[in-house]
This record gives structure tokens, sequence and C-alpha cells, in this order.
């Protein structure tokens, strides 16, 4: 698979950094994959770096500032702002699949960084333009 562009979802991010979430062994060894592609550019959305403090900040502060500069070393953070809200709030008008407010920002933040690939755990993320994949269906197919 060669994929150039990747864009991780918030439980992605999470997984690799909590051992008691049930998709960490599958998501930590998905971002080793696509991290030993030297053509790979990984991405994440700007509120997921306070999410996932909120997240790992209640096992340790230190631990979790750790993860988030991991976290800004491996991806570029992109940011949104009035226009990607309002494109997803249209979408989500005209297009019933997308029912998440959340998950339809992070598609059309990935669609706007010219993402091939959108890597979540999410079952119910709509992605219709860009390949969405489960950490395990990655590896299967690496």
């Amino acid at each position: 698979m060669n994929y150039k562009r990747v864009f991780l979802d918030a439980n992605i991010v999470a997984d690799i950094y909590d051992k008691n979430r049930p998709f960490y062994a599958e998501s930590r060894e998905a971002i080793k994959i696509l991290l030993a592609n030297k053509n790979v550019t990984l991405f994440t959305s700007c509120d997921i770096i306070t999410t996932l403090y909120y997240i790992l900040s209640k096992s340790g502060k230190s631990e979790a500032l750790d993860a988030i500069i991991h976290v800004n070393e491996l991806c570029s953070v992109v940011e949104f702002g009035n226009e990607e809200v309002a494109e997803s709030c249209t979408l989500m008008k005209k297009n019933k699949n997308f029912i998440d407010l959340e998950d339809t920002i992070l598609y059309v933040m990935a669609k706007k960084v010219g993402c091939d690939l959108i890597l979540s755990n999410d079952k119910g993320f709509v992605s219709e333009e860009i390949l969405l994949m489960r950490s395990g269906e990655f590896l299967e197919k690496s």
C-alpha cells in the first residue's frame, strides 16, 4: 500500500499512548508501519491534542505532556476554523450519512490537506471520498 498523507483520528492517537485501550497494540503497530515509510506524512487535528491531554492527564500530567510532544513531532497538526465548520455543517445537512460533527470536521480537514487515508477505530466514522481503515484492517492489508 502506498499512502502518502494519512489522517489520524483521536481514537488512534489515544490508543498508541494508553495500554488499557482495546486497540492499543494494533494502533501502535499501524503507526510503526506508517512511520517506517519515509514518504508518509501523518496528520491530526488541533483539537485532538487537547482531547489527548484530557484523557492521558488522568494517569499523570507529565506523561500526558510527553505524549503531546511526541504527537507534535510525529504529525502535522491541522487547524480548523470558520470555513471548515461551515463546510461540515453544510455536508451534514445535505448528506444524512454524516451524523457526527467532530468526525465530519475531521473528514473535511483530511480532504483539505489532501489525505489518501483516514485511520480511525470509530465504527461510526464516515468517509465518502477518502479511504477509511481501522487499525486492524490496515495491519491485515500491510
